[in-house]
């Protein structure tokens, strides 16, 4: 299975960060490969849902809600599936500031068995996604806190 992830730390409170991944409003902003979302409403644990990437449309489900802290969406499209995992901390420890750290990991299957994974997991283009798709929630996070 290859894996891509990510972590940030974001100067924005963990509720914050929390609005942003669980509007599907906003998933065309920072979501890899999602350009439109339809049937979500509220993102909550069975939750299905339609997404669209330039022409394709893909389905996806939400498969885990852990409110203000974890969040995993499963996706398909022609065929393949991935899993999307995110996870909000509270960052600063027992005695620090009121920011958030955003872990985001990337997992799918690959053809070709070992070699297809090695060859995957060396790929800079998934890897790029996931790192675009933090600085963007970032981006939004500070943003949004700014502005109260």
């Amino acid at each position: 299975m290859a894996r891509f992830d990510q972590s940030v730390d974001i100067n924005a409170p963990v509720g914050t960060v929390w609005s942003i991944l669980t509007n599907p409003g906003q998933w065309p902003l920072w979501f890899p490969d999602v350009q439109g979302v339809s049937g979500l409403s509220v993102v909550q644990t069975g939750a299905a849902f339609q997404w669209q990437s330039g022409g394709p449309t893909g389905t996806g489900r939400v498969v885990r809600v852990e409110p203000q802290h974890i969040l995993i969406v499963v996706t398909e499209m022609e065929g393949h599936q991935a899993t999307h995992t995110f996870e909000v901390n509270r960052q600063g420890g027992l005695f620090g500031g009121n920011g958030a750290r955003l872990h985001y990991v990337l997992e799918f299957k690959t053809a070709g068995g070992m070699i297809g994974e090695f060859v995957a997991g060396g790929n800079p283009a998934d890897l790029l996604k996931v790192k675009n798709a933090v600085n963007k929630v970032h981006g939004l996070a500070e943003r949004e806190a700014g502005r109260r």
